[in-house]
């Protein structure tokens, strides 16, 4: 890339950022605002104990120790019928059971919604998957399913970008082995969820050493994603022969 691209490259992400970051800002004012209002409409112990575990998060931790099975149940559902949106669900892991736990209950949620999720698929066809992925995805990815190997899985569920849950449908549909597109499922999004586990355990105060240092590591390679994310983008729809949406 010559420098006077490069130059041109980081104007557009930083104009686009502040694009991004003045509306969240009015956001920010709204919501602050909406919750300064609430004062006079919520009950005052209810305050009182949102206030009393917004200061103490160790407390807020220690109300969801326990439910690991519930926790991970509750991953297995988003996959398979997306109650809650997977990112949520995974930063709360890490909220509550700290990065390395939250990391690890996360993914193991993730497999097994995804493994019944090809496994439906094999087992009834066609027919379920158009009833559970929009008819404009399938369209996208159908060059994936006659043709996709475990490597275009792979890169599939490592990409944020695009609907990781839906694939899993599709993934049931090739001649792939299941077990296989299992430990590649697990490969390929144990990244991003290690990512808002960690961010998650930053909030609730879990920081170790080697925590941090894995932050710092995942901080670096964000940016580098954030400033070639348009080149990596359309080399992974080319290589993969992705429709775009």
């Amino acid at each position: 890339m010559k420098k006077q691209d490069f130059i041109d490259l980081l104007r557009r992400k930083f104009t686009s950022l502040i694009m991004i970051l003045i509306p969240a800002f009015v956001i920010m004012i709204i919501i602050t605002a909406l919750l300064w209002a609430l004062k006079f409409v919520i009950p005052e112990d209810i305050i009182s104990s949102i206030s009393y575990y917004a200061k103490n998060p160790a407390e807020l931790q220690k109300l969801g120790q326990g439910s690991e099975w519930l926790f991970i149940m509750i991953q297995v559902l988003q996959v398979i019928i997306a109650p809650i949106p997977g990112q949520a669900a995974a930063f709360a892991g890490g909220f509550i059971f700290g990065f390395w736990k939250g990391w690890g209950l996360t993914t193991l949620g993730l497999v097994i919604g995804s493994l019944i999720a090809m496994v439906l698929a094999r087992l009834l066809g066609i027919s379920l998957v158009r009833k559970i992925v929009p008819e404009s995805i399938i369209r996208r990815f159908d060059k994936v399913i006659s043709d996709g190997g475990y490597m275009t899985f792979f890169m599939i569920f490592l990409l944020p970008a695009l609907p990781d849950d839906a694939v899993c449908f599709l993934a049931g549909l090739t001649k792939l082995k299941i077990l296989p597109l299992s430990l590649v499922c697990l490969l390929g999004r144990a990244p991003g969820m290690a990512v808002l586990s960690l961010t998650g355990a930053g909030f609730a105060g879990g920081f170790s050493l080697s925590v941090k240092i894995l932050f710092a590591v995942m901080m670096v390679l964000s940016v580098i994603l954030w400033l070639f994310w348009e080149i990596i983008e359309q080399w992974v729809y080319d290589f993969l022969k992705i429709k775009r949406s």
